[in-house]
């Protein structure tokens, strides 16, 4: 390309592979084109010069497609093949030789590939791109345009071929994985909706919970839920937040078992930019300000760090907060529920929880009742769960004649969590889409076995046990005790029902109680 003034001002690598002493030359008649043809096209503000030759155009050319990554594949206006690279052969396992020269449907005929829209390009007279998939397993995003002359008649029809296989490969892996996704928060929703409507529930003390709840639900007091691992404070938790005036905002569940001491302090209140080496640049939003509006749930508040629970006061009292790295404290619009599994007020006593923090935490307290005391609602929970497993892995299996009651006479001393993971393990190992008695794990089988229908304790001795009368003994002892600690589950209790001295009491259900599970 030059000026007008016939200056070169650019060449392309054509140019410079014919003429070597290009880059020396500044003007376009110092140039020495020999034999070779010129095309000269004047443009307005700069001229084009079009140099080709006969014998190296032809290899040179080759030598580029032969190179490109994309497949070429070229045809003329009667469908006969007249050229293909090398990466088109490799891609599409024909070889050249058996392909230039017959029609364009010797590949599809002959399987090498799935489809060819060839015939709608000469008919449309247009560029149609598509998918094809080819005998070698390669998936082709083939884009076919049509050269057509001043009349209108196709000349060409150039195939610009690209391998797209491993892009297909990551887009439906990527699909796959989001279907999965969405099935899997849809499941969980579902799931939420049993465990999280509290209203479906029957046994006593979960109706004694939610009559003390609609008391309080709009008012924007401090609630503390207590109650042993798994019974469902988390659950019962989202389900205040689910019928307050709140529940259009966040629920920011945060459990203080699983974050570092060293953390808990900027999770729960940010920091500002550059508070401290590692920090984001932009700074960082806590999860107190992340629930603005909404609910704030700490579970497993007895684990907050002592030296942190002087800070949590002032956010629990005053509603205020101050990020690290700040210079000004921050209002927050949330309500407060905590929960724990351990006696607070002991705690207290120990000199390891804040006496001021828990009375503030303490406006509101529920106790979350164990399973082996909610009898009513574990059919409920049963086909729930068994709903629930059945949509996650795209199972049928059922129930069982006779399986309900060996639930309902189990003690589950993991409450509604080893309910939940013993369902699933047997929705999973079922053989024939039934559970069946056979199929339940032995200590559940072996609790059920240990009473009968009356409710009286059995001992389902045989001659063939080989127990003498201490062994005897000892396995009444041992079910007694089981059966009265479902009931009366505490040391004291205990101790009073059976009108035994506490420590007996202790050492009765460390040894028949505690050690099997």
């Amino acid at each position: 390309m030059t000026g007008k003034d016939k200056t070169v001002l650019d060449y392309n690598v054509y140019a410079e592979y014919v003429f070597d002493n290009i880059k020396n030359e500044k003007h376009i008649d110092d140039i020495d084109f020999g034999s070779y043809n010129v095309f000269h096209m004047a443009m307005k503000k700069n001229d084009l010069y079009i140099v080709s030759d006969d014998e190296i155009e032809e290899g040179f050319f080759k030598n580029i497609l032969d190179n490109s990554f994309d497949e070429i594949f070229v045809a003329d206006g009667e469908g006969i093949a007249i050229y293909c690279n090398e990466i088109f052969e490799k891609n599409y396992g024909v070889k050249r030789e058996d392909l230039i020269g017959k029609h364009v449907n010797y590949v599809l005929e002959n399987g090498y590939v799935d489809v060819l829209l060839f015939d709608k390009v000469l008919e449309e007279k247009r560029t149609i791109t598509y998918k094809q998939k080819t005998r070698t397993g390669r998936v082709i995003l083939n884009t076919s345009s049509p050269v057509v002359d001043d009349e209108g008649n196709v000349l060409f029809v150039v195939e610009n071929c690209k391998d797209i296989t491993e892009n297909e490969i990551l887009y439906n892996t990527l699909n796959y994985t989001k279907s999965q996704l969405e099935k899997e928060k849809n499941v969980n929703l579902r799931s939420d909706g049993l465990k999280n409507n509290f209203r479906n529930f029957q046994s006593k003390g979960i109706t004694e919970i939610i009559s003390k709840i609609n008391r309080f639900v709009d008012k924007d007091v401090n609630i503390l839920i207590t109650g042993a691992s798994g019974t469902g404070k988390t659950s019962l938790a989202k389900y205040i937040h689910n019928i307050s005036n709140r529940s259009s905002k966040p629920f920011v569940n945060i459990n203080c078992t699983t974050i570092p001491e060293n953390l808990m302090e900027s999770e729960l209140f940010g920091y500002k930019k550059g508070a401290f080496t590692g920090a984001l640049n932009s700074g960082k939003k806590g999860l107190v300000e992340q629930a603005e509006g909404g609910t704030l749930f700490l579970d497993e508040i007895g684990e907050i760090p002592l030296n942190l629970q002087s800070k949590l006061l002032e956010l629990v009292q005053e509603k205020q907060y101050m990020p690290i790295g700040s210079t000004s404290k921050k209002i927050a619009d949330i309500r407060i529920i905590v929960a724990t599994n351990k006696n607070l007020s002991e705690l207290v006593e120990r000199g390891q929880f804040r006496e001021d923090l828990y009375y503030r935490l303490n406006v509101v307290q529920l106790e979350m009742p164990k399973l082996v005391n909610r009898k009513e609602d574990i059919p409920k929970l049963v086909y729930h769960f068994i709903d629930y497993f059945n949509k996650k892995y795209d199972s049928k299996v059922n129930m069982g004649a006779n399986l309900m009651e060996y639930f309902e006479n189990y003690s589950w001393p993991g409450n509604i969590r080893e309910l939940e993971h013993l369902i699933e393990y047997l929705v999973i190992n079922s053989h024939d889409e039934t559970i069946r008695i056979d199929d339940l794990p032995q200590n559940i089988i072996t609790s059920h076995d240990s009473y009968n229908d009356s409710g009286e304790i059995v001992l389902n001795i045989s001659e063939n046990d080989n127990l003498d009368l201490k062994g005897i003994l000892d396995l009444a002892e041992k079910n007694i005790v089981r059966e009265y600690y479902k009931k009366h589950n505490s040391s004291y209790k205990l101790a009073e029902v059976l009108n035994i001295s506490q420590s007996t009491a202790n050492r009765l259900i460390n040894k028949h109680c505690k050690s099997n599970r």
